[in-house]
Order: C-alpha cells, then sequence, then structure tokens
C-alpha cells in the first residue's frame, strides 16, 4: 500500500511538474510572439538641431520607411552586452531577458546606423516594449528619461528623444522643456531625405559644436538666429503655413556657419539649390553625413539620391 502511495505521488509530482512547465513555456511563447511582431519606426528630426541643447523647441516624427523587429537566430546573441545592461534597470523583466538571450533573440532592422534616422533609439524602444514592466499613462518626461537609461549603452548620455518618438511611433514636440505627443498635418510633398552615403558619429560633431559656442560668442549669436527660425517653422508647419522662408533661412545659417557638420561631396548640392532658389537642405540630426532634409522650391529640382518623407 506505502509503495502505491509513494507511486501514485511521484506520478502526480511529475504530472504537477509538467503542467507547470506547459504553463511557463504558453507564458513565454506569448510574450515573445508580442516582441516578434511588434515593428519599431525609426525617427527623423524635422527641427531643431543642435538648438534644442540649450532648451531650443524641436520637432521629431516616426519615419516608417525604415524599422525593425525582433527575431530569433537560435544563435548566440551579438546584443549579449545590451542584455545585461537591461538587466541592471529599474522595472526590467530579467527573467525574459535572460531566456530572449539564451534563444539567441535579435533586433532585425534595416534602419542604417550613423544616419541620424535613430537605429540606437529604435532598439531602445524595442527593448522597453519587450522586457519592460509597463504603466498607463505614464507622464512623458518620465518616459523619455527610462528610455534614456536603456539608450545610453549606445551614446553614454542620451536626451530619450529618439526611442521615444520611435516607442510612441507619434510625432513628439519638445517646447520650453516640456514634452508633448501632437497630431501633425500632412508634410508638405517638397520636404525629401537626401542620402548622401556616408555614415557618421554625431558625438565628436556635438562636441565640437559645445566647445566653439562656449569660446566664440559670434557663434553663440548665430544658433540663437537659429533657433529663432527653427521656433517659427515649426509653428508654420503645425498651423499648415508656407515654411518655404524659414527654410531657406535655416539652410543658409547652416551653410554659412555649420560647415563642419557638411561632408565636402554635399557643398556644392547644398550651395547650387541656395544660390538657383530651387531647392533648400538643412542637416539632419547631428549632420556629418547620413540623410538631409531637402524642401524643393521648384517640383523636380532636386534629382539626386532622395527619399520621400509621405
Amino acid at each position: 500500500m506505502d509503495k502505491c502511495r509513494r507511486s501514485n505521488a511521484a506520478v502526480i509530482k511529475a504530472s504537477l511538474s509538467q503542467f507547470i512547465d506547459k504553463l511557463n513555456q504558453i507564458s513565454y511563447l506569448r510574450s515573445m510572439s508580442v516582441i516578434a511582431h511588434r515593428r519599431i519606426p525609426a525617427k527623423l528630426l524635422l527641427f531643431g538641431e543642435y538648438t534644442i541643447i540649450h532648451g531650443g523647441s524641436a520637432l521629431a516624427i516616426p519615419y516608417e520607411g525604415y524599422g525593425g523587429h525582433w527575431h530569433k537566430t537560435g544563435e548566440t546573441s551579438e546584443l549579449d552586452g545590451f542584455y545585461a545592461h537591461l538587466s541592471s534597470l529599474p522595472g526590467a523583466k530579467v527573467d525574459q531577458l535572460q531566456q530572449a538571450q539564451k534563444d539567441g533573440w535579435a533586433f532585425r532592422s534595416d534602419i542604417p546606423r550613423g544616419y541620424g534616422l535613430g537605429s540606437s533609439g529604435a532598439l531602445s524602444a524595442a527593448a522597453y516594449d519587450s522586457f519592460f514592466e509597463q504603466e498607463e499613462k505614464l507622464d512623458l518626461a518620465i518616459l523619455s528619461h527610462r528610455l534614456a537609461e536603456i539608450e545610453s549603452y549606445f551614446h553614454g548620455k542620451s536626451s530619450g528623444l529618439d526611442p521615444l518618438v520611435c516607442f510612441l511611433a507619434k510625432p513628439v514636440l519638445v517646447k520650453k522643456g516640456e514634452i508633448t505627443t501632437i497630431t501633425l498635418p500632412t508634410l508638405p510633398t517638397q520636404l525629401q531625405l537626401y542620402d548622401c552615403g556616408l555614415p557618421r558619429k554625431g558625438k565628436h560633431l556635438i562636441k565640437y559644436y559645445l566647445d566653439r559656442r562656449e569660446v566664440d560668442p559670434s557663434f553663440e549669436e548665430v544658433t540663437l538666429a537659429l533657433g529663432k527660425f527653427n521656433e517659427r517653422i515649426i509653428s508654420e508647419l503645425i498651423a499648415e503655413e508656407n515654411v518655404a522662408h524659414s527654410y531657406k533661412e535655416i539652410s543658409r545659417i547652416q551653410y554659412e556657419h555649420f560647415q563642419h557638420m557638411i561632408p565636402e561631396t554635399v557643398h556644392s548640392l547644398w550651395h547650387e539649390g541656395l544660390t538657383s532658389d530651387s531647392y533648400y537642405m538643412k542637416i539632419c540630426g547631428a549632420g556629418g553625413g547620413g540623410c538631409f532634409m531637402v524642401y524643393e522650391h521648384q517640383e523636380g529640382a532636386f534629382t539626386e539620391n532622395k527619399r520621400s518623407l509621405a
């Protein structure tokens, strides 16, 4: 009798263990299926590059032309260091992170690196979306801070704006230090992206900008003027007003005073547009390479390697 009881207990224990394992597997598969199918868009800083550092307004939008999603490779992940960083942050689902790392989950993305389109921001947003406890109606400033902590793995310091735009997949306006999501009208068809074909590293460009602004009072005045035109063009864009004049002034200021952020191969293109009054170019993000934004004052005037923002 005792032997029979022990045998039944062992069977029950084994069945219970299998049942628990099955529940854990179902829970895991459900969570992983969400990760695999959630596409995170790239981001585009329309206006406010550099001047946002000093409290100026900025407008950034999700850019569906590029994006990424989690993909199970089954191989050793190249994100091991990133996974370790995520595990150290408050609110991380450590068990799920460890399982994802073990199973070789990676972020499959077509967002080019070093282009100012938020490749690290999209990955950071995907990580927060999949591996962190979510809170309803979280203040955007707090959410931006949490995303900045994640993206700091790549840049040392992050504003959190890039991953915020990618995570929300909505236009984000920064004005007087406040962060809000807004509904934008359809962007003017004259706006295009130009791919110069050269990746860049924004970190040293930002340092150059800050150092120059600190020692050169005239350059500081230039950045203040640029900030005013950024404010104006953001208001015009939201109000669906003509942005041509403001865009041209931003293009002129950047061409004359931000030469360090414009590759030599782009100089002649930029100059030709300004002098012919047919199109105007501006820095996109930190500049130095990657994508630049173009406003066609005359339809079809810019024929280089361009992509629509629509």
